[in-house]
């Protein structure tokens, strides 16, 4: 009872915990001046890639400025302002550096498809993926650091691993990919993966955490789950060794992507559930206590 009311005061606390939107809209496109700086130095275009980490500096000016005009600042901005500072004036600073000094022969050539509608997509869909997984990381560092029964949203380790591992299931049945050449099944699906696994980083759907732990180091049903254990490892190995890694990783990856919807979903709708079967219980009691209010007490025969 204690462990459940401690839940539900820590959750109040996280939902009165203040966020300054405006600040954090300042901070997200300082994060979104340094990915293009990324991009532009690779497509050696370090004029421009200097530029945009100047117009980084502005926002992340801008940021501070309205967090105390509005006077209010919070732990998530603080966290998200350090997660965009790292990118635009850590990341983006070194990979201009490293290829401003490479030789003309071996720099990062961009090719003209990078300016059409494939080029601009993949583009979108990787800035967006890196501005959710600092939303992701600010906030698990705000207000889930110390949380240890669950993960409120997919953990960004999953979401990386997961879509590297798709890149490699992409590669195994399209090899042309591996050529900067995408097939039918990377052009439709490549995108859309990505966007998905973004949400879902910045969603509230929780995926198990001391759960996963206690199945594989101390499960209540050692027998069972030493058995599934093998049945899964003998299962993947053996795909791995007569196929392909690539085709192994991705499914196992999506398993558990799916397990935190399912759950979540299934959890929900028992709540759901519960709190509709609530509610007719006590419009019964009303309605019956009403109904006997209402009610005219007979009275009894007098005696002759």
């Amino acid at each position: 009872m204690k462990i459940r009311q401690l839940r539900i005061h820590n959750s109040r606390r996280f939902r009165k915990r203040p966020v300054n939107v405006l600040a954090s809209v300042m901070t997200t496109l300082n994060l979104y001046f340094g990915i293009m700086s990324i991009f532009a130095s690779i497509g050696q275009e370090f004029e421009t890639a200097a530029i945009y980490i100047l117009i980084g500096i502005i926002f992340d000016g801008l940021d501070g400025t309205v967090a105390r005009l509005t006077k209010s600042t919070s732990e998530f901005g603080k966290e998200l302002d350090s997660l965009a500072d790292i990118v635009t004036f850590g990341v983006a600073p070194a990979v201009l550096l490293f290829t401003s000094y490479l030789p003309h022969a071996t720099t990062l050539a961009v090719s003209e498809r990078a300016t059409s509608i494939v080029g601009k997509t993949g583009s979108y869909t990787a800035i967006v993926f890196v501005i959710c997984a600092a939303l992701r990381l600010a906030r698990f560092n705000a207000y889930q650091a110390k949380r240890r029964d669950s993960f409120v949203g997919l953990p960004s380790p999953a979401a990386g691993g997961t879509l590297a591992a798709f890149v490699l299931f992409l590669q195994y049945f399209e090899p042309e990919l591996a050529t900067q050449e995408h097939g039918v099944l990377a052009y439709y699906a490549l995108a859309p993966v990505s966007i998905v696994l973004a949400l879902l980083m910045v969603s509230t759907v929780v995926y198990p955490k001391d759960q996963l732990k206690s199945f594989v180091v101390a499960p209540r049903h050692a027998f069972m789950s030493l058995a599934t254990m093998a049945f899964v490892i003998g299962f993947v190995i053996h795909y791995a060794q007569a196929y392909s890694w690539s085709i192994v990783l991705f499914p196992l990856a999506m398993a558990y992507v799916i397990y935190g919807m399912c759950a979540t979903a299934y959890v929900r709708y028992r709540r759901r559930r519960r709190a509709g079967r609530s509610a007719r219980a006590l419009t019964m009691t009303g309605q019956s206590g009403a109904e006997g209010g209402d009610a005219v007490p007979l009275k009894k025969a007098e005696p002759r």
